[in-house]
């Protein structure tokens, strides 16, 4: 471990000692980041890849450009991953947006839109802005990147001022999330039945947010909510070909989020809380329904940091999560509960204003956000439900 650990801070040295940094071209405006990590832990579970060998397959990196003139704005960021099996250093459009705002209490964006969820879904990429390795993973999963970074439609936005201390930023939107198969919310939304998928997708993606910034100097209070229409996927049971079933949500699949964060002098505090629901549809394409499969998923964490001089800062949060299913079908299955309690510390040391470096130990209590899948198969029956998962990670923005 600790010669693991000293290769990643081999290649932040290098990275520190690079000439490259952010900068602009004729109003142009450039930057970027590139990180990469290292995960490993204790018994035999793989959590977010293969974890319990260690895992340098951690890795983030982007570019992006913007450009503002008047009350119009336009930029775009390619990103790519790799965590475990799912990014594989491809690199793809994140976001394009073109914006225009004519008032603070009124603006329109439009193109691949960064998705509007809870306190810092559309931050996530910004490193530098918190102690933490990993955010809490039962709101903000790193192998959900896909389902939740950014949707393909439109957003109104503002901020309205309410009284002389008071404000409400809002957001809504509309559009759709594109899906492909081998992704992490392919395999997410397959873990109850692991069979192979043929399709997955969604008709449409609507939501938005509401945040009031308190009187109170540092406190605001947040809503996000999603509903995603006639989400599903298609599967073939490889033991009768020619028989494709399909998943199919009939009511919405739907998501919402509480949030509050309060910041003071050198300390941030949040805590967020919400839940997903969703009926499903199951049986065989062009037949009539199997059953239904009523899920309802939990979640929430709460967490501190505290920025200890200019160089170190510390952070620590707890997080929890668990998913419920009931069937009504024929066969009457029973579904276990997939729960999973995380207790995490950090701690982050700024090498420079670009380079920053963190080491993170998280307490696992329970397994149930570990993926099975039909590549990658890991039942509830077989893993350890007590266990500790390390993560080195290192970051240079630019």
């Amino acid at each position: 471990m600790k010669q693991k650990i000293g290769a990643i801070i081999a290649m932040s040295i290098l990275l520190g000692s690079s000439s490259f940094g952010a900068g602009s071209w004729k109003g142009i405006q450039f930057g970027g980041f590139v990180s990469q990590g290292y995960l490993e832990n204790t018994g035999d579970n793989d959590y977010l890849g293969e974890t319990s060998e260690g895992m340098y397959d951690f890795r983030e990196y982007a570019a992006n450009a913007s450009y503002a003139i008047g009350e119009w704005r336009i930029g775009a960021q390619v990103f790519g991953q790799k965590l475990g099996n799912y990014g594989n250093d491809e690199l793809s459009l994140d976001w394009a947006t073109i914006d225009y705002q004519p008032s603070q209490w009124f603006g329109v964006r439009a193109g691949r839109v960064k998705t509007p969820r809870g306190l810092y879904n559309e931050a996530l990429d910004v490193d530098s802005i918190r102690p933490f390795v990993l955010m809490p993973q039962s709101v903000y999963d790193a192998r959900l990147r896909d389902f939740n970074a950014s949707f393909d439609g439109g957003m109104v936005f503002g901020n309205v001022e309410i009284g002389d201390s008071n404000s409400v930023d809002y957001k809504l939107y509309y559009g759709e999330v594109p899906m492909k198969l081998n992704s992490g919310a392919s395999d997410y939304f397959n873990t109850d039945f692991p069979l192979p998928n043929t399709r997955i997708g969604m008709d449409t993606a609507r939501g938005g947010s509401l945040f009031w910034n308190t009187s109170i100097e540092g406190l605001r209070l947040g809503y996000s909510s999603s509903v995603f229409k006639d989400f599903g996927m298609d599967r073939i049971i490889t033991a009768w070909p020619g028989e494709p079933t399909y998943y199919k949500v009939t009511s919405g699949y739907k998501r919402q989020l509480f949030s509050a964060e309060y910041s003071t002098g050198d300390w941030v505090f949040a805590i967020e809380g919400g839940g997903d629901s969703a009926l499903y549809d199951l049986g065989y394409i062009g037949a009539p329904s199997a059953g239904t499969q009523d899920v309802a998923v939990d979640y929430g964490y709460v967490s501190v940091s505290r920025r200890l001089n200019e160089k170190f800062e510390m952070g620590a949060y707890y997080s929890y999560s668990k998913e419920s299913s009931v069937f009504d079908t024929d066969e009457n299955i029973v579904a276990p509960d997939f729960e999973q309690k995380d207790i995490s510390v950090s701690i982050r040391y700024d090498l420079n204003y670009n380079l920053l470096f963190k080491l993170e130990a998280h307490y696992m209590d329970g397994s149930g956000k570990i993926f099975s899948t039909p590549a990658y198969p890991q039942p509830v029956e077989n893993r350890d439900n007590s266990w500790t998962l390390f993560a080195v990670k290192t970051t240079y923005t630019f």
